[in-house]
């Protein structure tokens, strides 16, 4: 297909139908619903969220972001196989999908970008005594306990780890590859613990490599009553930077996270302090030996109220602002300050759209203030 909006309009317009079709996940195969006694405790449900956005840069930007694009569309995959009254055996797999690249629709996605891409697969154990144990590509330790209270607007994850290092899946912020979590709930506690495995090297630019060697971390959430919840989060990664050329540098990457969430009323609030040592790559003389900005700190805050409405179709309206700062610390100063506000709207039927604009300022001026849509089609 050639470049032409009506079929991703179109396509637009066939996604918002289905999920006004369901409310939640879709049970493929219920508990209990083969008589054979091996296949009656199997459990799988199917889901997903496709994601239409547009973006409008204050500066040069490429084309698809402004002609509508996927702003991560995928689809979910639960299997879920009951051992006793209070053991199962679980497996996840979450598929990320580009729309308009399945659609051929030219001018509308990054050139050489993937049709799908597999964004979660682990299996494991969860037990209501003993907690869960998975493995597989997986949320690492800092988004588990700190960067998921803060996802919470679209164009966010400009001083959170699980953005900002040399790629979240490898180096353990974000979806880590490879990675064993433990977790567990003790009263108002809820303890995490995870290990990196060793990982394939992956391409650093400039003809320079990254390789995880190994990694692990700890957290934990305090729900220090029904509408406050502290969390920290320290996570370690092991890693070495090499060339061509046979130099070689090692790294012990550390970052340490705190949150604080609360949920009065009907306000959602959330604000993270985050350290970071060698972790985060450096903006300027980037080499073997200091690829990585030595220390820096990253800080975020969200601020949302939400207006219920309940009617057929508007179910609530949130106004929301949002502030971070990034600042490294290191041969080279840098900083990144973002300010948004933004209004989500929930439709119901599984139709959310988020309108937000974001106030930039960073040390060499390189990015641009920009206006952010999309539409969350959840089935």
């Amino acid at each position: 297909m050639k470049n032409n909006l009506k079929y991703w309009v179109g396509g637009l317009a066939l996604s918002a139908i289905l999920p006004s079709l369901s409310h939640a996940e879709i049970d493929v195969i219920s508990k209990g619903q083969f008589s054979n006694s091996l296949l009656s405790p199997l459990s799988f449900q199917f889901g997903g969220q496709i994601r239409p956005e547009w973006v409008n840069n204050m500066g040069d930007e490429p084309s698809y972001m402004r002609n509508g694009h996927d702003g991560l569309s995928r689809l979910r995959f639960t299997s879920k196989y009951a051992l006793s009254d209070q053991t199962n055996f679980i497996g996840y797999y979450e598929l990320g999908i580009n729309v308009p690249k399945i659609l051929d629709l030219d001018g509308h996605y990054k050139e050489n970008a993937h049709r799908t891409t597999r964004r979660l697969a682990y299996v494991g154990f969860e037990d209501e005594k003993y907690g869960t144990l998975t493995y597989g590509q997986q949320y690492g330790m800092y988004y588990s306990v700190i960067g998921l209270k803060s996802d919470v607007w679209d164009n966010d994850g400009h001083a959170g780890a699980t953005g900002i290092g040399i790629n979240g899946l490898y180096d353990g912020a974000n979806r880590a590859k490879n990675s064993l979590m433990y977790t567990n709930t003790f009263g108002p506690y809820k303890l995490y613990l995870n290990y990196l495995f060793p990982e394939k090297s992956i391409d650093g630019g400039a003809e320079q490599f990254y390789k995880r060697q190994s990694g692990e971390g700890i957290g934990l959430d305090y729900s220090l009553n029904k509408t406050t919840t502290l969390s920290v989060a320290y996570s370690h990664t092991k890693a070495k930077m090499f060339d061509l050329h046979e130099n070689s540098q090692n790294y012990d990457q550390n970052i340490v996270g705190s949150a604080i969430t609360l949920t009065p009323s009907q306000w959602y609030l959330v604000a993270t302090a985050s350290y970071y040592n060698d972790f985060v790559p450096a903006t300027e003389n980037q080499n073997i030996k200091h690829y990585f900005a030595g220390d820096g700190y990253g800080l975020e805050a969200f601020a949302g109220y939400t207006f219920k409405f309940d009617k057929v179709f508007l179910k609530s309206v949130q106004p929301f602002v949002a502030a971070d700062r990034l600042k490294l610390k290191s041969n080279n100063d840098f900083h990144a300050d973002h300010q948004y506000v933004g209004l989500s709207t929930n439709f119901g039927h599984g139709i959310k759209v988020i309108a937000e604009h974001t106030f930039a300022s960073t040390t060499d001026n390189a990015e641009k203030d920009s206006t952010w849509l999309t539409f969350f089609l959840s089935f």
